[in-house]
């Protein structure tokens, strides 16, 4: 690509992240309620981990704090669509997509902002389960950290999708809310599989938050084959729904 074009794409892509940004920061009421209700949930939730459902030599908050992180990362599933449905509500959905951006474009400075608002939101969880709980952060070392980048962009390229597709606030609210508890459910992001019909443990890989969970969990735990299968999996979601983000923007 010649040096022009990479600088045009780089531009337009800043444009588009900065003007994102603005949008995020302007109305921050339903990440930080998030952000806020993940706490509450994870000092609740705690101490039945650590009674009921923990891993025998496993410490409860190993469960539990992966656990609300990937459930409060799904609710956001709406804040994400909402950024391009946004578009079709202010009327100006046509114009961008016959614009000089591409698709690709587009996605990359919509996606952006979201991606370091998601990580910031499972950062502050982890950190809090750390200090408050013992939640052993420094076990994780690159692995964490890695996963919730691929995790904050899993979440990103799914809300989106729906957001692409998505013609009102209802439908966008529908799904997102709807598929959030769904994958929450049966992921066993609340509740572990122990505890849950048999049932949930056969349909539980068909979820993406099945792999982010085991992936959080196994990042701390060190089990590198577990790790890698389930950023292999979650990255492979990310991929497939930026690919139907992709379509959907150029139909």
């Amino acid at each position: 690509m010649r040096p022009e074009l990479t600088s045009t794409t780089a531009r337009r892509t800043w444009v588009m992240t900065r003007h994102t940004l603005v949008l995020l920061v302007r109305d921050p009421g339903t990440p930080l309620a998030y952000t806020v209700m993940s706490l509450v949930l994870l000092t609740v939730l705690h101490p039945v981990y650590d009674r009921l459902a923990a891993t025998p030599g496993t410490p409860g908050i190993v469960q539990a704090a992966p656990g609300i992180a990937v459930m409060f990362t799904l609710l956001a599933l709406d804040v994400a669509g909402q950024l391009l449905l946004s578009e079709r509500t202010w009327h100006t959905w046509d114009r961008l997509r016959s614009g000089p951006a591409s698709p690709t474009t587009i996605l990359a400075g919509k996606a952006a902002p979201l991606i370091t608002l998601f990580l910031i939101q499972q950062a502050i969880l982890f950190l809090f389960a750390t200090a408050a709980f013992n939640f052993p952060l420094a076990a994780g070392t690159w692995r964490l950290p890695l996963l919730a980048l691929l995790w904050a962009a899993c979440v990103t390229s799914c809300g989106l999708a729906l957001g692409v597709h998505a013609r009102t606030q209802g439908q966008l609210a529908a799904a997102s809310d709807i598929g959030a508890l769904t994958i929450t459910c049966l992921s066993s992001c609340l509740v572990p599989l122990t505890v849950l019909p048999h049932w949930v443990s056969t349909v539980a890989p068909a979820t993406p938050g099945y792999w982010a969970l085991h992936g959080f969990q196994a990042a701390v735990t060190g089990n590198t084959q577990a790790y890698a299968h389930s950023t292999a999996v979650v990255a492979a979601i990310t991929a497939a729904a930026l690919l139907v983000s992709t379509r959907g923007i150029r139909r």
